[in-house]
């Protein structure tokens, strides 16, 4: 079983690429799907949250509002610090686990895939990766895709200063690929990078 951590900046592509590897045969996991599950369910974690930034990021249940505490640490390089510290042993913890179960069934899939979009901001999530592929993009490219979700540019462009740079993301990684042009050169150079990664007995 070979596990590759797929990273990459807000709007680089990187979600696109996980998408046409799954369609490729390999197993998904998303960090982000993990936080959310542990959000939802681990009380402890809510009230360490709501601690750290106020009640009002609770909606009209209790449960954390997403929107509400993005709106608060996307703004704020120390806020989004706090945020991580708080979660990120949990993310990592848990998806240390669901990767030694992987390997432990008698098929494990041949390519489990790990997206992590804020690993040059916890480097220690590589240590479930037989290699990393980062994905960039044009910053101008970054800003359009975003619009088209419905985004407010300024929030965008926030985001993007507050994360890392492609340079320190390409530090982390084996293999990158730039995503500057359509769709269908980002899917082709992804089949490239899945044949190499299947022909070496991954």
């Amino acid at each position: 079983m070979h596990v590759i951590v797929i990273t990459g900046g807000i709007a680089s592509g990187k979600s696109t690429a996980c998408d046409y590897l799954q369609s490729k045969g390999a197993v998904v996991i998303s960090t982000d799907a993990i936080a959310h599950g542990i959000l939802a369910s681990n009380p402890g974690k809510r009230d360490e949250l709501v601690k750290a930034f106020g009640s009002g990021i609770l909606d009209s249940a209790g449960h954390i509002d997403r929107k509400a505490l993005a709106a608060i640490v996307f703004r704020d390089p120390q806020a989004t610090s706090r945020l991580n510290a708080i979660t990120h042993p949990a993310i990592l913890r848990e998806l240390s686990e669901g990767v030694a179960a992987l390997r432990l069934l008698q098929s494990p899939p041949e390519v489990v895939i790990v997206e992590i979009p804020l690993l040059a901001e916890a480097p220690a999530f590589a240590e479930v990766a037989d290699t990393v592929l980062a994905i960039e993009a044009p910053e101008r490219d970054r800003v359009e895709r975003a619009l088209l979700w419905g985004r407010d540019e300024g929030d965008i462009r926030r985001r993007v200063a507050l994360q890392a740079t492609d340079a320190e993301r390409s530090s982390l990684a084996d293999t990158v690929i730039v995503n500057d042009g359509s769709k269908e050169e980002l899917l082709g150079k992804l089949d490239e990078y899945w044949e190499l990664v299947t022909s070496r007995g991954a």
